[in-house]
């Protein structure tokens, strides 16, 4: 019986319970369950504040005033590190905060998995005692979770007051009744004699997040996908470039189970950090794709196994491991290109020239061909990363992303820290609740003008509004609607050149100046709907699709249901057909 609810249900319970009434909300992705049953029960006072550090203190506020245990929830990624500083308040303030702090399931800490940190490992003068439920899994686990809900709620005024933590473990894609394969991981160091079974295999190489490689490394990985025939699967975080690399993100999002199947490599080879990329997870965790091995190359040899493929961990440097593969003594062990060609033949299909509505694909869309070369540019987490890694951008762009915790904040301060390394063009694309978080890296003394400020402000977090669109529900609590207006006075308080577009129109006019040489840091604001947000990416993803028969079946009834129930329920009607909430 595994459950993704039951948990929560456990923890509102015997919320009520106690009378714990005030919670403290801040928005998020894997708090939305959670979410939504406390705001639509009467019961609760919800209180919403976007950034985890005000919410700890807030909560001490409303504590001060009543004198009654207040409950905070927050997502996974660094939500809980930002309640820190005001638990540590309230650790020495005697105040009983109750922190319900959303995970992963343990499968994936430790792992690369997206937003995925050990939720529960603050430090000792923060909470009195931090508490993890079991995944719900059968009767047993529902009766660990009743026992550790009611010894955290105890906690709170076991001998003397305090804060307390209860992380809630969260699965964001149940898995059905499948039949795990027991895998045997090896791990080989630079003294081991290698097996290295790459003939006639498919391989793929996937890049995670990089810093921009040295022309020896680069070197070494044409070589080996020219030796062996392999494709190196890249996105923009990557920073790699070559005849051998896919830009595959495009494509992956819109691809269909059945032509990957016909594209799965037999040997997949990771290097660099987390992708950031939900699509090539979806994709190649899925368990019809048993038969892919996971080689993973990485100095600290640990068993990082995120897509449940991992066989080998070679423990040794890019460079080592590349100059081997490419050593082996039989000259006649090699590969042809049919296997890249393959992929350069499902590419010739992809397209980005799609009319689009005003919104941040609309933006990326536009500046995939203006931006200057050289410039470097830092996404924020997690729908200007999504959306911008749609399209192709000149090769000495360079990208990044906060992807290592996988959390909202920190972009801006990241970006502005690499702008005062370097004169080139320095880029920040950041949403509004971004921009709200890290809204105090424009004070920063010294500035330098070649920062730059794209914010996207389409009221609140549409990552959680994807598929939807506008709706007041979800503006409530998990997408924080409403928190933020403009960025016009503070941007200028802190001497940066402020602009703003509402029109495509506008934006186009603009861009010029923003991206032109300036004596001060410019900040251009564009202001979206979060309807045309959810239509411009649905079109780019529609104008891709490669559907198999069964798919294009479904699409076709998902959207005759959302004609027929109103696009407020759509992803209730998703989840029929994909077993998603």
């Amino acid at each position: 019986m595994p459950n993704n609810t039951e948990n929560i249900s456990i923890v509102t319970r015997l919320l009520k319970a106690n009378g714990i009434n005030h919670v403290v909300i801040s928005p998020g992705g894997t708090n939305i369950a959670f979410i939504k049953a406390l705001q639509n029960d009467p019961f609760f006072t919800c209180h919403s504040v976007v950034d985890e550090r005000s919410a700890a203190y807030f909560a001490i506020g409303i504590y001060l005033q009543t004198g009654i245990p207040i409950a905070l929830c927050c997502t996974s990624a660094q939500a809980t590190r930002n309640y820190v500083p005001g638990l540590t308040e309230a650790y020495y303030k005697r105040v009983p905060l109750f922190v319900i702090s959303m995970q992963k399931h343990p499968r994936f800490t430790y792992q690369e998995y997206m937003q995925a940190p050990d939720q529960g490992s603050l430090p000792a003068d923060s909470v009195k005692k931090s508490f993890t439920l079991p995944y719900i899994s059968d009767v047993n686990d529902v009766y660990h979770s009743i026992r550790m809900a009611n010894q955290a709620i105890q906690e709170l005024t076991h001998n003397g007051f305090g804060p307390v933590q209860l992380c809630v473990p969260w699965l964001d894609f149940p898995l059905g009744n499948e039949e795990p394969i027991l895998r045997c991981v090896q791990r080989h160091g630079t003294e081991d004699r290698w097996n290295l079974p790459l003939k006639g295999k498919k391989v793929m190489v996937v890049i995670g997040e990089h810093r921009p490689f040295n022309a020896r490394t680069h070197k070494l990985i044409n070589d080996f996908c020219e030796r062996w025939g392999a494709v190196v699967y890249a996105n923009l975080l990557s920073n790699f470039h070559s005849p051998y690399c896919v830009a595959t993100n495009m494509l992956m999002s819109s691809l269909s189970m059945e032509t990957f199947g016909q594209m799965a490599p037999d040997i997949m080879i990771t290097i660099g950090g987390q992708t950031g990329d939900y699509p090539l997870y979806r994709m190649i965790s899925k368990p019809e794709f048993a038969s892919v091995e996971h080689w993973r190359i990485a100095e600290d040899g640990n068993v990082v196994d995120t897509y449940d493929k991992l066989t080998e961990v070679f423990q040794c440097s890019e460079d080592f491991f590349f100059e081997r593969a490419c050593s082996v003594e039989d000259d006649q062990a090699r590969n042809d290109d049919a296997y890249i060609d393959q992929w350069r033949g499902l590419l010739s299909n992809v397209t980005t020239r799609v009319q689009v509505p005003f919104s941040n694909a609309a933006i990326a869309q536009y500046m995939s061909s203006c931006i200057p070369v050289q410039s470097t540019i830092q996404l924020s987490i997690l729908n200007s990363l999504r959306v911008w890694e749609l399209f192709t951008f000149d090769d000495s762009i360079t990208f990044f992303s906060n992807v290592g915790a996988f959390g909202i904040d920190g972009g801006m301060s990241t970006l502005i820290g690499q702008s005062f390394a370097t004169e080139d063009l320095c880029i920040m694309v950041t949403g509004d609740l971004a921009f709200l978080y890290d809204i105090n890296s424009l004070s920063i003394r010294g500035v330098k003008p070649n920062v730059r400020i794209l914010l996207i402000n389409n009221n609140g977090g549409f990552e959680f509004k994807l598929g939807v669109g506008h709706d007041e529900d979800v503006d409530r609590y998990i997408a924080a609607g409403g928190h933020f207006k403009t960025a016009s006075g503070w941007a200028s308080d802190c001497g940066f050149t402020y602009m703003s577009a509402s029109s495509m129109d506008e934006f186009e006019r603009l861009s010029e100046a923003f991206l032109a040489d300036s004596s001060k840091p410019v900040v251009l604001e564009v202001f979206v709907s979060d309807d045309n947000e959810n239509e411009a990416y649905q079109r780019l993803i529609e104008a891709n699709q490669m559907l198999s028969f069964s798919e294009s079946v479904k699409k076709r009834m998902k959207q005759s249901i959302k004609r027929v129930i109103g696009a407020g329920n759509a992803r209730q009607a998703a989840s029929l057909f994909t077993g998603r909430k």
